[in-house]
């Protein structure tokens, strides 16, 4: 997983340069920030032997949430 960690942070300080030289919208460097967060969390989730929650506990978690199911 420190593998996984070590080149996720390495293409991010490549290619954030390039983002701020170039005065990218922030709409792009917010999705970019959000696509590489999320597949690396399901990255992490895979190697470490979990599968990721599917949308179905996602609802029911929400429901439990706001009390709507006991």
């Amino acid at each position: 997983m420190v593998i996984i960690l070590v080149v996720f942070a390495t293409l991010v300080l490549y290619d954030l340069p390039r983002f701020i030289k170039n005065k990218e919208m922030a709409n792009a460097m917010i999705i970019y920030v959000f696509f590489m967060a999320a597949s690396l969390a399901v990255s992490l989730l895979l190697v470490s032997g979990k599968r990721p929650p599917g949308p179905s506990e996602w609802i029911e978690w929400l429901l439990k949430m706001i009390e709507v199911v006991k």
